[in-house]
């Protein structure tokens, strides 16, 4: 192994309690998107103690804060590693974003004391609410990451994978609107706006069979009335449309407001349809830096999983279209232990979880330098990044 990464793995290592309290804090004090002024806080001062700038509410981002090394001038090349720091409601760290925000903190430290001989710099980007907010998209559109040229991060889960496809991904509300009435004296003089969410539901669940393995479609009710003895008035649910494609997601996103505009019809209600901005876009991949990432995951002993066809959805999807990213994981639980679950949450704080935390660090930092230290890897990076996606 390069010297240099032999360097900055044992820098990693001599962080690691300072990355483990890290962790650990913002696994106590879980804030949902939008919400992490704790998270925010205390990540920007702790990097602020450890010889960065820090610059808080960036991007217009309340939450989101921007890090930087002291020492370092501002310049090109810049890699970007993304802290995320949002918790779910009622389940916490139940995606595991505590330890990606040590592991990108101890990626930034640990490459800010190793660039003696290479080209550019580095940053910390506090990036919030990844969890169906879309921080990164704020982000982006308001050019915080305009001045540099890759990003990084690494998600805790089941498998070790130097990257994995993504679905593009809608979420939407549908209102249905009727009209009251007695059920059982009148109910010739009511429309059932329950009636017409019930058929837009079901012709939904039969377009799910008439679509391709590479999109999927689910959706929850929000609101069925108030009593079964007066007919709704009212009903409303809440959808996801995902798809691996833009073009795809938009094209099985139009066959479901049919699906949606059918069930109204029938029932004689009207609908209003209300898209939850952002969009999240698939990943665009980039398969130089992937390569980079893998030959240092494999480095430091990590076996890579084959892939096992599971897809999410992200706001890195739609940052991979701004810059060259990447999204590798590190696995901290077995296959069948479910995401977004107390046991997973759990899991970040175990000796598996710490492991993993360290040695994703090792990787994304290794991973940043080969970035600024070789010109031809930015080339390729570059040339893959400008190929249509």
């Amino acid at each position: 192994m390069d010297p240099v990464k032999l360097r900055i793995a044992a820098e990693v290592d001599s962080l690691a309690g300072d990355l483990y309290g890290v962790s650990e804090f913002l696994y106590q004090n879980p804030e949902i998107g939008y919400q992490e002024f704790k998270a925010c806080e205390f990540l920007g001062r702790f990097m602020e103690e450890h010889g960065f700038r820090a610059e808080k509410g960036v991007g217009g981002v309340q939450t989101a804060f921007l890090a930087r090394p002291a020492h370092r001038p501002r310049g090109r090349p810049c890699v970007a590693f993304l802290a995320e720091y949002d918790a779910l409601p009622g389940v916490g760290h139940g995606c595991g974003h505590n330890l990606i925000a040590a592991a990108s903190v101890g990626a930034a430290l640990a490459l800010s004391r190793h660039l003696d001989g290479v080209q550019g710099t580095l940053a910390l980007v506090g990036t919030p609410a990844e969890e169906g907010g879309g921080g990164k998209i704020l982000l982006a559109e308001a050019g915080v990451f305009a001045e540099m040229d890759t990003a990084m991060m690494c998600h805790p889960g089941r498998l070790n994978r130097p990257g994995e496809e993504m679905f593009g991904r809608v979420k939407f509300k549908a209102e249905f609107f009727g009209q009251a009435a007695h059920a059982s004296v009148s109910p010739d003089r009511g429309i059932n706006a329950l009636d017409a969410l019930v058929a837009a539901y079901n012709n939904i669940s039969m377009l799910r069979q008439q679509i391709r393995p590479d999109a999927r479609i689910h959706g929850i009710i929000t609101h069925g009335g108030e009593a079964p003895n007066i007919i709704p008035q009212y009903a409303a649910g809440l959808f996801y449309v995902r798809a691996a494609t833009r073009n795809y997601r938009d094209e099985v996103f139009q066959k479901v407001q049919k699906c949606i505009e059918a069930g109204a019809t029938a029932a004689g209600a009207g609908y209003k349809i209300e898209i939850g901005l952002p969009n999240f876009d698939p990943i665009k991949r980039n398969p130089p830096l992937e390569r980079a990432l893998r030959e240092n995951m494999e480095g430091l002993g990590i076996s890579i999983d084959p892939d096992d066809g599971r897809r999410g959805s992200s706001d890195i999807g739609n940052l991979s279209f701004y810059l060259p990213a990447i999204h590798p994981s590190v696995a901290i639980v077995d296959p069948l232990v479910p995401g977004h679950s107390r046991v997973f949450a759990e899991a970040t704080m175990t000796p598996r979880g710490k492991d993993a935390l360290v040695k994703a660090a090792k990787f994304l930092a290794m991973t940043g330098y080969d970035f600024l230290a070789s010109s031809e890897l930015r080339k390729k990076v570059q040339e893959s990044f400008q190929e249509p996606g």
